[in-house]
């Protein structure tokens, strides 16, 4: 069991509850808190080895995890970090550097541990992304974005591990950590503690789950699926912008029914009155 980003917080969190529910644990990070949580565990009885990596550097971690137990059966991936300021005066470094350890971190360990899980008949990845990705947050641009994109590679990396295997779900965790420590209230603090995200965390991670391409949003003990939503819309004969002007009400109704898209194949049938296309629709569109 790898989790990238466990030296504090919400990570910390996972590899003491995984290492009590018998996991062996490598623990990675960019400080010595890793090797605290290593004694931590093993204070405990546990199994546990320590990392000291930039999370980007996906093919050393899952390198040392491989040595260490001989394979990889679990993968999380909780590595983060916020340079929240408004769009106009967020500098580029700025914007490169959040997108780079949330979105190419999460590809670099998921990369790295593909093979490897692909070998040995399968395994089990949890990304980490946000309520952020699906709605946005004034000042956090580069957050939400780089968010949105775990979306897009957790539904994607479910479907071509679905021959392998390898299951791939998405968190978003809503609980008091160092990230969230200047905008949390004393209420929100004690009453979203990281104890009661990471058992849903670990349900995820069971061996025994089916569960793939799942988002799950959870905080305070409450957890919920989260997906997109399509509103009913509306079919033009003749498409031109004044029509197109004169229906977009219609079109963001909400009210009227609803659609629950599952794949890119769910839209395009929409878009061509209900046909559907037999060949792959990303080839098509």
């Amino acid at each position: 069991m790898l989790v990238v980003g466990g030296g504090r917080g919400l990570g910390r969190r996972y590899c003491l509850d995984l290492a009590a529910a018998g996991a062996q644990v490598m623990v990675t990070g960019r400080s010595a808190t890793v090797s605290d949580v290593v004694d931590e565990i093993r204070s405990t009885g546990g199994t546990a080895h320590a990392v000291i990596s930039d999370s980007r550097e996906g093919a050393g971690i899952v390198g040392a995890t491989t040595a260490a137990f001989g394979r990889i059966d679990a993968m999380v991936y909780n590595a983060g970090i916020v340079r929240d300021r408004s769009f106009a005066n967020m500098s580029d470094a700025e914007w490169d550097e959040v997108v780079d350890v949330h979105l190419r971190g999460s590809y670099a360990c998921a990369k790295a541990a593909w093979q490897p899980m692909r070998s040995q008949g399968g395994g089990s990845i949890l990304f980490t992304t946000s309520g952020a990705g699906f709605h946005g947050g004034f000042g956090q641009a580069n957050y939400a974005a780089a968010k949105a994109g775990i979306l897009g590679l957790t539904r994607s990396l479910a479907i071509e591990g679905a021959k392998l295997g390898i299951r791939v779900n998405a968190i978003a965790p809503i609980a008091s950590t160092d990230m969230t420590a200047s905008v949390f209230s004393d209420a929100l603090k004690s009453g979203l503690p990281a104890e009661a995200v990471s058992p849903f965390a670990i349900a995820l991670l069971d061996p025994r789950s089916v569960l793939t391409g799942v988002i799950m949003e959870t905080g305070g003990g409450w957890a919920s699926a989260m997906r997109w939503q399509r509103s009913l819309g509306r079919r033009l004969q003749t498409p031109d912008p004044t029509s197109a002007f004169a229906a977009l009400a219609d079109i963001i109704d909400f009210t009227r029914g609803s659609d629950y898209p599952s794949s890119t194949a769910d839209s395009l049938a929409a878009a061509m009155d209900g046909a559907r296309d037999s060949r792959n629709p990303c080839d098509v569109l």
